[in-house]
């Protein structure tokens, strides 16, 4: 399955940054996004109210690389919105 080869690659990638870069994986960080110097046209869908994905669960689209901006402000600000929705 596509989705548990790209989580598994993430997290061996994070595992690996982790002990290169102290600090920077912890038992309590959660992985927010992932910055890509591409762009798409495809727009990941959400739900209106929650802003979740309707269909794969704990999946939060946000900012440009999901459609949802077109820049990095609008990308900040689609994050802060979504972050909020899930409080």
């Amino acid at each position: 399955m596509l989705s548990l080869a790209v989580h598994s690659r993430i997290r061996e990638s994070l595992i690996v940054l982790g002990k290169k870069m102290r600090s920077f994986r912890t038992n309590d960080a959660i992985l927010v996004g992932i910055e890509s110097r591409t762009s798409s046209p495809v727009r990941i869908p959400r739900d209106s109210a929650s802003l979740k994905h309707p269909k794969v669960s704990n999946l939060f689209p946000c900012g440009e690389g999901a459609g949802y901006a077109g820049g990095i402000m609008s990308a900040a600000l689609d994050g802060i919105r979504v972050a909020q929705a899930n409080i």
